[in-house]
């Protein structure tokens, strides 16, 4: 009887230990400067990328219920550990969304114990459609897109799952470019921040309406 108890005890720990669990650790988020910035050189903006802290947070939460969808398991942001024991984020940047996790996946091991370690990106970009002018001064359109990718690797660092997608179809952008000793100046109609979250959310949409 004790045997039987101590078995039970046992297999229970098990089941616990090896629960279901996706930890992201790393989310890379990039917004082309000159779908922001109403003036860019060589393509960057001079501004730090900022995001409103709800559509922030709503960003977030649609990729941890995509990881739950994908991978039929709890899932959460968590941010490994460097040398020092300092979370590891992104800094902003003009293209760059800042305070995302951006471990690897060996400092994810080290950091906790999971059954699946997520990496996940979307890229909001453009795509020149049409162009007219010389390498000096030139009229463009841009067609923004938006490229939404994930990753899971299981204990042994091998990739368990990958999915990738592109979403466009989004209205043009128009750009006058012009060149003067080898730095390009970029002026466009940049969109508001919050339109440019609506297509990340369609980006996200797209993703989620895929089949592998």
């Amino acid at each position: 009887m004790k045997r039987l108890i101590l078995a039970v005890f046992l297999f229970v720990g098990s089941l616990a230990h090896t629960q279901s669990s996706a930890g992201v650790y790393k989310v890379r988020w990039t917004i082309d400067s000159r779908i922001t910035n109403s003036f860019t050189i060589n393509n960057t903006g001079t501004n730090r990328l900022e995001i409103p802290a709800n559509l922030y947070d709503s960003v977030t939460n649609q990729i941890l219920a995509i990881v739950k969808e994908e991978l039929h398991t709890d899932a959460k942001l968590f941010y490994p550990l460097n040398s020092n024991g300092k979370e590891m984020r992104f800094n902003a940047s003009s293209q760059q969304v800042g305070g995302l996790p951006r471990g690897n996946k060996r400092k994810a091991a080290a950091t906790e114990y999971l059954e699946y370690y997520v990496k996940f990106k979307i890229r909001v970009g453009v795509n020149k459609t049409f162009s007219v002018g010389t390498e000096l001064a030139s009229y463009n359109r841009l067609r923004p897109f938006v490229k939404v990718k994930m990753k899971a690797y299981g204990v042994d660092k091998r990739c368990k799952f990958r999915k990738r997608s592109k979403k466009t179809g989004f209205k043009s952008l128009h750009s006058f470019e012009y060149n003067l000793g080898g730095t390009t100046m970029t002026n466009t109609n940049a969109l508001p921040i919050n339109e440019v979250v609506d297509m990340v959310f369609q980006g996200l949409e797209k993703f989620r309406s895929k089949v592998r």
